[in-house]
């Protein structure tokens, strides 16, 4: 593997391996319509050549784990990280026995990697023949349109992150003999450079510290338009719906990038100075540490700016500011209704 001092300093080459992702697998006569009322997305209208964000939360609206879902001929695959992944899993185990679906843990029977937009035609254009690269790679105009293609190899979609690229879930037999294969002009990378691409982008994680603590749009989450407020119920619809009619959150994701390797753990404690005062702001929900590089994602009053000077809770020496956000998290107008009563 190869060490990155900053994604500064990231080379046009590149990929990186995601050992921490989890592949969660539904297939059968209901699977469309069982996962349909468990994620915030539209999964009746996924389609094959388009992959989504997607929440998938508690009753209370709590999310249990963030990711992608995109089909792989009859099947739908929900791509997250293991240890949020797993609690979905579990849920959807514990509803599932009531429909005609499979739920199996795929994560052992795939590779999935992320392969920057430089090299990936030349790399995957013997598994996934007949595709257009040009087409995948375009940045898309929002992103509700993840541009996904797929083969008896697996599937690739494009991640949606500032660095452009595309996630591909790979059999595990293919993705040796791809891997095998490389020069050594490209660097392979670990899991932490992609969390710090995520962290860039402002595209949430979480692991057990934040599972079941905060509603999707505290996460951006409906910025990713990783929820489809007019497609009807689902787990947690009620909370995640009143949320956003009512005007109730007040939070959201924030991204922190520091110029030194400091151990930032999730679920700490994130201060925001009030002129001579410090007051707990938030909490760290995904981090990455570089060579030379931290980068930090926290959930803060969504009024934050990027002149608010912040600290650590647990280490007053490391203050910053917050990153400016990619995109605009205000709400879309609605198609549905609501009635006066």
């Amino acid at each position: 593997m190869s060490q990155l001092l900053s994604l500064n300093s990231m080379p046009d080459n590149y990929i990186i391996r995601l050992n921490e992702a989890m592949i969660i697998s539904l297939e059968g006569e209901q699977a469309d319509s069982y996962l349909h009322g468990q994620l915030t997305v539209n999964i009746n209208k996924l389609e094959g050549d388009t992959a989504r964000h997607y929440a998938h939360c508690d009753n209370k609206g709590k999310t249990w784990s963030l990711g992608y879902v995109a089909r792989e001929g009859n099947r739908i695959l929900m791509i997250s990280n293991q240890s949020s992944g797993a609690h979905s899993l579990a849920q959807l185990n514990k509803y599932g026995v009531f429909s005609k679906v499979d739920i199996v843990d795929d994560t052992q029977a795939y590779t999935t990697l992320f392969v920057s937009s430089s090299i990936a035609q030349k790399l995957l254009s013997k598994v996934f023949q007949d595709t257009d690269f040009v087409e995948l790679l375009a940045e898309a105009p929002s992103q509700d349109a993840l541009r996904c293609a797929s083969s008896e190899a697996g599937i690739m979609f494009n991640a949606g992150l500032q660095s452009p690229g595309l996630i591909v879930v790979l059999r595990n037999d293919v993705a040796a003999t791809l891997l095998d294969a490389l020069n050594d002009d490209i660097a392979v990378y670990d899991q932490t450079v992609f969390d710090a691409l995520q962290i860039k982008s402002v595209h949430a994680a979480i692991d057990d510290n934040a599972v079941a603590e905060y509603v999707p749009q505290m996460m951006n989450v409906q910025a990713l338009e990783g929820i489809d407020f007019d497609k009807g119920c689902y787990m947690g619809q009620e909370v995640v719906a009143r949320t956003r009619f009512l005007g109730k959150n007040k939070r959201a994701a924030f991204s922190f990038t520091l110029d030194s390797a400091v151990v930032v753990p999730t679920g700490s404690a994130v201060e925001k100075q009030l002129g001579e005062n410090w007051r707990i702001a938030g909490k760290v929900i995904h981090s990455a540490m570089l060579g030379n590089e931290t980068w930090f994602l926290a959930v803060l009053n969504n009024d934050t700016t990027t002149e608010d000077l912040h600290r650590l809770a647990d280490n007053h020496d490391v203050t910053c500011y917050p990153n400016a956000l990619p995109y605009n998290i205000e709400q879309q107008a609605s198609n549905i209704v609501k009635k006066r009563r």
